[in-house]
């Protein structure tokens, strides 16, 4: 795996599209599917989205070529949205056409406050042309509540997180048992009204609430997953899996995996911790 250092390569797949796919190859394997994310975002030029734009058409065509069980994961930010909003949207809908044509899903990454409101703009002009196109919320947002009914109005399709950005306490709980029984208080209404809802968390409180909820309210499988973060309790991911549940493992890769982690773990000092304490759990 070149360019990655040993103390990264638990949490990112390698540097290129290649490593990439052939990580999936090899949890699709274990029943378990992927979302590829190519790291890298807030570019600054137009010419670094244009080729973003043209790596993701590439590996959904890629996808469609191996038959592999995957789909993919991008921020706006990626395509431009911090430069042209227009060329953003045009590179998207190149994205979203694409996947269109293979059957296949496009998540759209949230980032921090200053851009939900136009990701959600965004996601919702999208849905209204496109199959493909889901959201990420999340829950800390005193925002999200609503924030869900304008999804289920588009195309009912997301994915919930807890969230990782430091934010105010004028836009996001702070405490961590707040957050918690936010999020199960949105996924259970997911679970009933949402066309899918992928479940992202490591949490095992959160995890066992949703197979109860699952369970009582007769969810479809086609309706919903749970979603983990490569490098964090594989045996947890395969024994999901091998319980009958639709699991998929979000893998990152690209050669900016260096400023993405360390800007991740310096926002929040909780992101430290939740890696030190996931580390060793399977």
């Amino acid at each position: 795996m070149s360019g990655i250092p040993f103390y990264a390569k638990r949490w990112v797949s390698g540097t290129t599209m290649a490593e990439a796919l052939e990580q999936t190859t090899q949890l699709n394997s274990k029943k378990i599917s992927v979302t590829l994310d190519l790291l890298g975002e807030n570019i600054t030029s137009l010419e670094q989205a244009r080729t973003c734009t043209e790596e993701y058409v590439q590996m959904l065509n890629e996808i469609a070529a191996r038959r592999i069980d995957s789909h993919v994961s991008v921020k706006l930010t990626m395509l431009g949205l911090d430069i042209n909003e227009d060329v953003c949207v045009d590179n998207l809908k190149l994205i979203l056409a694409q996947a269109d044509a293979h059957g296949n899903r496009v998540a759209l990454d949230m980032e921090g406050t200053p851009y939900t409101e136009r990701t959600l703009r965004i996601y919702e002009a999208a849905a209204q042309q496109f199959k493909s196109p889901e959201i990420v919320l999340q829950a800390y947002l005193h925002r999200t509540e609503k924030d869900i009914e304008r999804v289920l109005r588009a195309n009912g399709r997301l994915r919930l997180c807890k969230g990782a950005y430091k934010e105010s306490p004028e836009h996001a709980l702070q405490k961590m048992p707040e957050i918690v029984s936010n999020y199960k208080k949105l996924v259970a209404k997911l679970l009933r009204e949402a066309n899918r809802v992928c479940i992202a968390s490591h949490d095992d409180g959160i995890i066992e609430f949703c197979k109860n909820e699952i369970k009582s309210a007769a969810v479809p499988k086609e309706r919903y997953e749970f979603q983990m973060l490569y490098g964090m309790r594989a045996k947890t991911w395969e024994t999901i899996a091998n319980e009958g549940h639709n699991m998929t493992v979000y893998l990152p890769y690209g050669e900016h995996w260096q400023a993405y982690y360390s800007r991740r773990l310096a926002e929040r000092k909780e992101n430290i911790f939740f890696v030190l304490r996931n580390l060793f759990r399977d």
